[in-house]
């Protein structure tokens, strides 16, 4: 993965931050809202150590920002796994899940 983030992988993570807003103002479900928020804050520090490396570029911004791509798309994985079970027809979530398809396909590794 290049680091800082090439600006489509970037651009994907920001549309998929996005995303989570929408879905969580919309879903009044206690377990959804609490996997939403957890994984928006994961992308949330995706970005911001992305842009913490590109005003500072060191290598431990580098380290720190691997480490929260690969976790948090490992939690997107696992995300999916949860709201494909529970989305059945659910077009909110149907677009979160092309927003972590985007990001998993363009970062890979997981």
């Amino acid at each position: 993965m290049a680091i800082p983030l090439p600006p489509e992988v970037r651009a994907a993570y920001q549309d998929l931050y996005k995303k989570y807003e929408t879905a969580i103002e919309t879903t009044a479900d206690p377990g959804a809202l609490s996997a939403l928020n957890a994984s928006q804050t994961d992308v949330d520090n995706i970005l911001t150590k992305d842009s913490m490396y590109r005003l500072n570029a060191n290598s431990d911004l580098y380290d720190a920002l691997t480490k929260q791509i690969n976790t948090t798309n490992q939690g997107l994985v696992d995300l999916k796994k949860q709201i494909t079970s529970i989305a059945s027809g659910v077009s909110t979530f149907g677009d979160i899940l092309s927003a972590i398809d985007k990001v998993l396909s363009l970062v890979p590794g997981v």
